[in-house]
């Protein structure tokens, strides 16, 4: 069966016996990590007990196939429900795992996880664990906007921790590639902080590598002021660092604060005025830059660039092989936009 979002975070909590076997996959290895050990530790109570925690590599199985049936078939020596996970399950086992389905079809006693990569929607690894009733599949993508302003808010206040709404925009723009290095970073900016339980602007900057977020911002610029020679200098940086539906993602985010501000103008406010509408101290710092951007766009053209950066997302999303280039493509087309009829 094939878990939707909403039911992801109780199944991880409670996968039940009649679930068998699990595939965890996807491009956020951070995530991956995530899920798999929340369901080792839903189906053995911990991440480490030897007597009830077995972890094997892809390799093993292609060496032993018959290993994968012999773990899944052990019962503990102290009692107790088991956990194997296979670590690094590629689409050419499909075939081994394939006939364990076959034989594996409750986890009354052992449930065995699967960790993968990246897996198209063709990949008959996860045709495999979507048809099978007794199977199930959880994909793993870098989180949106939203799912990672509600990890960053959630894992501060566990942390004992507020932020104010400068900060956590920082946060926003420069996390959020990689679940567990979002995780990483949070924990790290807690300490830096100490005691104090408000986390300002400030701390966030002096914490967190923000040298992603910074590129973006300057690819963001590059594409509203139609800098081409810019454009594909900073798609350069951007692309070998961060995923493209991410790039998107950002763009999406700073032309949605332009079109507030264009919005205003063109309803008979000031530029100044306008400005207000940002509502970030980060945009600031690059305030004659968007007085440019302001007088160069109309909500007209701002809203065809958003119909292009959502269209590209959901064609990156379905063709990751051609993503960057997808990526690419729109970018210069977004940036000549306000010199078309």
């Amino acid at each position: 069966m094939k878990l939707d979002r909403r039911q992801i975070d109780d199944f991880l909590k409670n996968p039940g016996e009649k679930t068998a076997a699990v595939l965890v996959f996807g491009p956020d290895e951070g995530l991956v990590r995530e899920r798999v050990n929340a369901l080792v530790k839903a189906a053995a109570g911990s991440g480490d007990d030897p007597f009830r925690v077995v972890e094997l590599d892809a390799d093993t199985l292609r060496g032993d196939p018959a290993r994968l049936m012999d773990e899944a078939g052990a019962i503990s020596m102290l009692g107790g429900r088991r956990a194997v996970r296979i670590n690094g399950i590629t689409d050419g086992q499909a075939k081994i795992v394939e006939d364990f389905l076959g034989s594996h079809r409750d986890s009354k006693n052992t449930l065995v996880i699967f960790e993968a990569g990246e897996l198209p929607g063709r990949a008959a690894l996860r045709k495999l664990f979507e048809a099978a009733p007794h199977a199930a599949a959880i994909a793993c993508y870098h989180d949106s906007a939203g799912d990672l302003k509600a990890v960053i808010q959630a894992q501060l206040s566990a942390l004992g921790k507020g932020a104010s709404q400068a900060a956590l925009a920082y946060l926003e723009q420069s996390l959020g590639g990689d679940r567990g290095a979002t995780r990483s970073e949070i924990e790290k900016l807690a300490l830096y902080v100490g005691a104090a339980r408000q986390i300002e602007l400030e701390d966030a900057m002096a914490s967190v590598g923000h040298s992603a977020g910074v590129e973006q911002d300057d690819l963001n610029h590059a594409i509203a002021e139609g800098d081409a020679k810019a454009i594909e200098r900073q798609l350069d940086l951007n692309l070998a660092e961060t995923a493209p539906i991410m790039i998107l993602r950002g763009l999406a985010r700073h032309f949605l604060k332009l079109h507030g501000a264009v919005g205003r103008m063109e309803a008979g406010a000031s530029l100044q005025d306008a400005l207000i509408t940002l509502n970030s101290p980060l945009f600031w710092r690059d305030r004659p830059r968007l007085e440019k951007q302001c007088r160069r766009w109309s909500s007209r053209a701002i809203a065809l660039a958003l119909q292009k950066i959502g269209e590209t997302e959901s064609q990156a999303m379905r063709h990751r092989e051609i993503a960057d280039t997808l990526t690419r493509r729109a970018g210069l087309e977004i940036a000549a936009l306000p010199g078309k009829r």
